[in-house]
């Protein structure tokens, strides 16, 4: 949103039009990924982190991302490449080495270290997603004010150990700034085939004491389309740790 030129996308296409469905497509994941988008802020604010990336700041090792400046890291998790040629419908991609992408919308994957020619229909950019990532997504919302404590969903992407720490506050006051919030660290062991949730740090006021949260694996054996309605494994969350194993 801004000022002149309007940029809301009702301004820019009519409802219904592929440009409008295609905006609103990633606005809705947008608000789906809030869980992670807001532990990614987070984190820029405590510890200076940053969410979008250049590829050499997490593949340094790998001296053919050094001049790559037309892909980013949306976090620790999300490879994003976008399409700027005119009326292109596929663009050479560079997935860096020492570890499995996969593919944000068919959960299909593929070995890093190399450039693939990815499809990218007018309605999708190319996302691949690092192998090890575990990416919390939440209920569809139409605002940030809404309630934070609805279920979760834990999609975990194997064939790497990883980690993410869900941060959580009020959403709605800057209490966070007096030490009002709170923080669960999630771990997946590969070797083990195994997701801890770990015990919560902190809360705040309006927290749940409980919260659902579900569980999807993706594998190089799993493939599987995004989606936000079907999960592997469910439990009640309390704040103490529990681990989850995959079948």
């Amino acid at each position: 949103h801004g000022d002149f030129p309007l940029r809301e996308i009702y301004e820019i296409t009519p409802a219904g039009m592929p440009t409008y469905q295609s905006m609103e497509w990633y606005s809705r994941l947008r608000y789906r990924l809030m869980p992670y988008i807001y532990a990614l802020g987070a984190d820029a604010h405590f510890n200076d982190g940053t969410i979008m990336r250049g590829l050499v700041m997490d593949f340094g090792a790998d001296r053919k991302t050094w001049g790559i400046d037309d892909q980013y890291m949306f976090g620790p998790a999300f490879l994003v490449a976008p399409v700027t040629e005119f009326k292109a419908r596929n663009r050479s991609v560079y997935l860096p080495a020492g570890t499995r992408w996969y593919d944000l919308y068919s959960g299909r994957s593929v070995e890093g270290g190399q450039r693939i020619d990815a499809s990218a229909p007018y309605e999708r950019m190319p996302v691949y997603v690092r192998a090890g990532s575990i990416v919390p997504t939440g209920p569809a919302i139409q605002h940030t004010k809404e309630s934070q404590n609805g279920p979760l969903t834990l999609h975990v992407y194997t064939g790497a150990d990883g980690k993410f720490t869900l941060y959580q506050d009020d959403g709605i006051s800057r209490q966070y700034l007096n030490g009002a919030f709170s923080r669960i660290p999630i771990s997946y062991d590969e070797e083990a085939r195994t997701l801890t949730i770990g015990e919560r740090e902190g809360s705040y006021p309006g927290m749940a004491a409980e919260r659902t949260i579900h569980v999807r694996w993706i594998g190089p054996q799993r493939a599987r389309p995004l989606t936000f309605d079907s999960a592997d494994a469910t439990i009640a969350y309390d704040g103490k740790s529990q681990t989850v194993r995959m079948p």
